[in-house]
């Protein structure tokens, strides 16, 4: 469309022919049929081009409708799924919580089975030592530390024996001549 055809203006045309002779007629008719006849094709063209420009907007309004339909589902999806991802977001840090709250639980009842077996194996041992004096006299000390044992093993509160240790933080020696003492020193320096 970059060449436009230039079409000779109708000013150029005689407007009145009974000035002309048979020959001047003839010429400006054939330039007149001429004329005409490359505007016909002309209009024909663009009457074609036109149909078709509209064909194509059709054609794209339609895809530009479909893209936006499918923009819309695409949006709704992405929404559905970071609404999904925060929920199992939130469920994983629940489920991390109750496995937390699990592992504190299943150490606390190690400790306490730990402090029950230790209780009941020092209850043996003085029941053994017991058993194994056979002295007439002692008698009365055997029975005393048979009640002492019985009744720490009985009355002792599990509890109070497995308190977890904390181990303390490590201090610091400044005396070794460690890399980053060196370098401290030198700074101070």
């Amino acid at each position: 469309m970059a060449n436009y055809k230039e079409y000779r203006s109708v000013s150029e045309f005689p407007l009145h022919t009974a000035q002309l002779n048979r020959e001047q007629i003839e010429t400006a008719y054939q330039d007149i049929r001429n004329s005409y006849k490359s505007l016909v094709a002309s209009r024909g063209q663009l009457v074609r081009r036109q149909t078709e420009a509209k064909n194509s907007l059709t054609t794209i309004n339609q895809s530009l409708k479909q893209l936006s339909v499918t923009l819309e589902k695409v949006q709704k999806e992405k929404q559905q799924l970071q609404q999904a991802l925060t929920h199992s977001l939130d469920v994983r840090k629940q489920l991390e919580s109750w496995g937390d709250e699990l592992t504190e639980q299943v150490d606390n009842l190690t400790l306490q089975m730990s402090a029950t077996t230790k209780l009941l194996e020092d209850f043996e041992s003085i029941y053994e030592e017991v058993k194994e004096d056979n002295g007439v006299f002692s008698f009365w000390q055997r029975l005393n530390r048979l009640l002492t044992a019985a009744q720490r093993l009985l009355n002792t509160d599990i509890k109070t024996l497995t308190v977890k240790k904390v181990s303390p933080e490590p201090i610091e020696d400044w005396t070794k001549e460690t890399p980053a003492n060196i370098n401290r020193a030198l700074r101070e320096d």
